[in-house]
């Protein structure tokens, strides 16, 4: 292996750790986001948030598999 496929690799590697980064931690993030503002727009407790974090987690699952069927 020289060193051009090397770094090639390397790069490819990096990209799809960064890939994978975002399906993780987005979903999650943005539907917390969404259950903490419904939770204090209509004052029902922690319901929404624990709601949309389960939703969210299910969402990066089904992403990081699919991108994991891919390979």
């Amino acid at each position: 292996m020289g060193e051009r496929d090397r770094e090639q690799s390397t790069q490819q590697l990096l990209i799809s750790m960064a890939d994978t980064t975002w399906r993780m931690f987005t979903p999650p993030a943005l539907t917390v986001a969404l259950g903490l503002w419904a939770d204090n727009s209509w004052q029902t407790g922690p319901w929404m948030t624990l709601l949309s974090m389960i939703v969210g987690l299910g969402g990066s699952v089904m992403l990081v598999k699919r991108q994991l069927k891919g390979y």
